[in-house]
């Protein structure tokens, strides 16, 4: 039932019929099953090619045409959703033995993905040939660097983890990502792909970091070198390109929840210069030389990165204390030395329970 929806849903999404909450439940869908991704992946790049131009009409004869065919060969179409309720549109809906008639766009869509299921595709998408993933992870305190079956480098800061199928590097090099990494992608013809809260990055062979943590404000792309392409679901067929020493943030939905209802569907969107410290280090990536800089950072948002730093947590007894603002850099210190540094600048008292910190004014 689950699969059905899901190709229901990327159906309305490429054809521009999905409404803010369908495109939630899609993306939901997406991280549950990793493993639709790739496939899902041949069907829009297919749908993008011209096709869209064809007349609505056609579109449903062709789809007739090949359910036909399909018929004679002694194959069936995947059994699609037909209980949902769509939005109304001047295009005509019917019901046929249980399959959903969509506009036009969304024809093409089924028809595609009928193609991809009868023509060997299906070996991708059915539920009994769902894919083993490999899960790299680190915890809160520690980092790793690691070579992924491409030969392309990740460093994975802490509290992180990446996940990739086993045929990663032969038939695709898609990635998901919760957390922070830096990549040094291996040039290839093949595209790297990466999936990170709302946010797809796609590159053939750079150097760029992500900052995608599920607690955070914001999804950050931070190139260093190459080119990236970004899209986000929420802004469907737009499609943002960085050049080095760019970043793109992005609001998570999260915190969209306090916008006016028809902003929702569009989230904040801000292309951004990368931050030089004093001896130009580059804020973004300075992580992966093991340091931990920081400039005009709110007490609260550095307390969250003090916590993955060091594998702590930080409690505030005083709102206004968590606003102040600070400025530094840490390297070797401990966690009790890296505070009492910032007790320089900040009066304030803390003290540490095991890996618990309460800090108070």
């Amino acid at each position: 039932m689950s699969q059905n929806r899901y190709w229901n849903l990327l159906a309305k999404k490429l054809s521009g019929e999905a409404h803010a909450e369908e495109l939630e439940e899609l993306e939901n869908l997406m991280k549950e099953h990793p493993e639709w991704i790739y496939p899902a992946e041949h069907v829009q790049n297919i749908f993008m090619l011209p096709l869209r131009d064809k007349d609505p009409y056609d579109a449903e004869l062709a789809f007739e045409v090949h359910l036909s065919r399909m018929k004679e060969a002694g194959h069936g179409l995947p059994q699609l959703d037909a209980t949902e309720e769509l939005p109304k549109d001047p295009l005509p809906r019917t019901s046929k033995k249980g399959l959903l008639f969509f506009s036009g766009s969304a024809l093409l869509v089924l028809l595609i993905i009928s193609w991809l299921w009868n023509s060997g595709g299906h070996e991708a998408v059915s539920p009994g040939a769902a894919k083993k993933f490999s899960e790299v992870s680190t915890r809160p305190g520690s980092r790793t660097k690691l070579v992924l079956p491409d030969s392309t480098v990740v460093w994975l800061n802490a509290g992180s983890r990446l996940t990739y199928n086993e045929q990663f590097g032969i038939t695709n090099r898609i990635t998901t990502l919760s957390g922070e990494a830096y990549f040094d992608v291996k040039k290839d013809k093949m595209p790297f792909i990466i999936h990170a809260a709302s946010v797809h990055i796609r590159v053939l062979g750079t150097a760029f970091n992500v900052k995608s943590y599920p607690t955070e404000k914001t999804t950050e792309t931070s190139l260093i070198r190459g080119r990236v392409e970004i899209t986000i679901d929420k802004r469907p067929g737009e499609k943002f390109i960085l050049k080095p020493n760019e970043k793109l943030v992005v609001a998570n939905e999260w915190e969209e929840e306090k916008q006016p209802v028809e902003h929702k569907a569009d989230p904040i969107v801000v292309l951004r210069p990368l931050t030089h410290a004093v001896d130009n280090t580059i804020l973004e990536t300075s992580w992966v030389e093991n340091k931990l800089v920081f400039q005009d950072e709110s007490f609260a948002d550095l307390a969250r990165r003090l916590e993955r730093w060091y594998g702590v947590q930080i409690h505030f007894s005083n709102e206004q204390l968590a606003r102040e603002r600070l400025s530094g850099t840490f390297t070797k210190e401990t966690v009790q030395e890296a505070l009492e540094e910032l007790q320089l600048a900040l009066p304030f008292h803390f003290n540490i329970h095991s890996n618990e910190i309460n800090i108070t004014k």
